[in-house]
């Protein structure tokens, strides 16, 4: 059973709306997109990010999106793809290491080619000088727990053909196990595998014996020219200039599933599930332009607005969903990143609002949560909820940036433990935090699409946010909002564009620039 609402609180989205997309919404489907675009590597600049882009515009040209174009952007450099990889102990005992079919980290982004057998030298981290005292690593293959970018700048002119490396992953304090291989990044002209810190300490025993002598073989495929991409389409709307942007990046390596295959996915469902929605007449056609893409993260839309700055003007808010699932049989929190404190907007009461009476009224602590919010296979968590300030770490920073001042939604159930490694699998994520991004990702987007004057008003009277309203009040002297393009959609009076000094800060409490209220919340 479900508790009761949390006293106080005043729904903006409807529970007419919440129940009419969950009872669409299909996780399966989410999950076989998030499949079949896992199934790709997907680096930036590939041949393979491309090949996921097509397979995205035929789905969603299949779902009824329409407009749906692939976006490409010239890059300095060829296109980079993984074909051949594998790493081999030669003496003293003959061992298979890894091999890319396998773990398709193994080859570092943007490795040279080569084939390097050589003696192994451990360097420790390998990004100090002293990691190096002592030790002739010239025409030998470094084994190093740095990132392959500064191990290669520390090496500098010693003189090594290769580098095995074996970082651990860091996010936020959270370390990948050691199982895992991550997504490396190679310097260039540089012979580079990646290899997992349990793999590296295998190679270590076997040096403490003797000499170890590996091999190394790296292909790439290269093609020009170069270039980024897009997958873009929209469901047109009848509001002109006023846009919504439903957006998540589609590049990462392979699997990539919880970042950001989940999302891409989960975008794709959510196209089905509105388009059907449509045409069974169970909700009207948005007012405003949905857009949807899927991007290279961040400098896919920088390249867009450079190419088209005058359509910065033309859209309304972005809703940003990067890593939709979570991790399977772990305590999953959903992270919602607020405006940067200079761009104060509406999007960030709506979303904790939307996001906390969700909470409230389907999966509070210590209950169990209403079948609405639980998927078939996943678990019965309550929702938990984390608040960021303002972090420059996925593609809300394209919008929001000073150039543009889109304000934006950014949700995100990340699993900080695996990202950016071969870890990051299908079979891991959480159908029911994939179920409630969705929900909660287009039940927004369609909020504010449909937003009109028989259930909205603008300017409510300030409400307390305890401990972070200080914070931002004191960043904030004075408001700013996008309140006279919204407003005039809205019916509001128009020129509203600043709240009265008087009614920003008092102790201990933030504003509500611009607050929605749903006619039958």
């Amino acid at each position: 059973m479900a508790a009761a609402s949390g006293a106080g609180r005043n729904p903006l989205v409807p529970d007419s709306l919440l129940r009419i997309i969950a009872g669409e919404l299909s996780v399966e489907n989410a999950l076989k997109q998030t499949a079949a675009i896992a199934s790709r590597a997907r680096y930036p600049n590939s041949q393979g990010f491309f090949d996921a882009a097509e397979y995205v515009a035929r789905r969603a040209r299949e779902y009824g999106l329409g407009h749906v174009r692939v976006e490409r952007f010239p890059a300095p450099e060829p296109m980079w793809d993984a074909a051949e990889a594998s790493l081999d102990v030669i003496a003293p005992v003959p061992e298979p290491i890894s091999a890319l079919e396998r773990v398709p980290e193994l080859l570092a982004h943007n490795s040279a080619d080569g084939d390097v057998t050589a003696e192994l030298v451990d360097v420790g981290r390998g990004v100090s000088e002293a990691d190096y005292r002592d030790k002739d690593v010239r025409g030998k293959v470094l084994l190093a727990t740095g990132e392959p970018q500064p191990v290669w700048r520390a090496m500098g002119p010693r003189g090594a053909r290769a580098l095995i490396a074996a970082p651990t992953g860091d996010f936020f304090g959270r370390h990948t196990p050691p199982d895992a291989v991550l997504w490396g990044e190679a310097p260039a002209h540089a012979v580079v595998l990646m290899v997992s810190p349990r793999q590296a300490g295998r190679l270590r025993a076997l040096m403490r014996r003797a000499p170890v002598i590996v091999r190394l073989h790296a292909k790439a495929a290269r093609s020009e020219p170069g270039a980024l991409g897009m997958v873009m389409g929209e469901i047109a709307g009848t509001h002109l200039g006023e846009d919504l942007v439903i957006a998540a990046h589609l590049d990462h390596q392979k699997p990539g599933a919880n970042d950001n295959a989940s999302g891409s996915g989960t975008l794709l469902e959510l196209v089905r599930t509105l388009n059907h929605l449509i045409v069974a007449g169970k909700i009207p056609k948005p007012q405003r332009t949905l857009r949807f893409w899927w991007t290279t993260e961040i400098v896919s839309e920088q390249a867009y607005f450079r190419r088209y700055p005058e359509d910065a003007r033309n859209i309304l808010l972005s809703v940003v969903l990067d890593q939709a699932g979570g991790l399977r049989n772990a305590e999953n929190n959903l992270v919602i990143i607020f405006n940067p404190a200079w761009l104060p907007s509406y999007a960030d009461d709506l979303i904790e609002n939307l996001a906390e009476s969700v909470k409230d009224r389907y999966a509070p602590a210590e209950y169990e949560p209403d079948p609405l919010v639980i998927a078939r296979g996943g678990s019965h968590q309550s929702l938990r909820t984390v608040y960021w300030d303002y972090q420059e770490i996925t593609d809300e920073v394209a919008f929001e940036s000073r150039e543009r001042k889109i304000p934006g939604i950014a949700l995100a159930v990340p699993s900080l433990d695996l990202i950016h490694s071969n870890l990051d699998t299908v079979d891991r994520l959480d159908p029911t935090w994939m179920k409630r991004t969705a929900l909660l990702t287009l039940a927004a987007a369609l909020y504010v699409a449909d937003a009109g004057p028989g259930h909205a008003r603008l300017h409510l009277p300030a409400r307390c946010r305890p401990a972070r309203a200080k914070r931002r009040c004191r960043r904030r002297p004075r408001l700013r909002t996008r309140a006279p393009r919204f407003g005039a959609g809205l019916g509001s009076q128009t020129g509203h564009d600043r709240i009265p000094e008087s009614t920003v800060c008092g102790s201990g409490c933030s504003p509500q620039p611009t607050a929605l209220t749903s006619a039958d919340g």
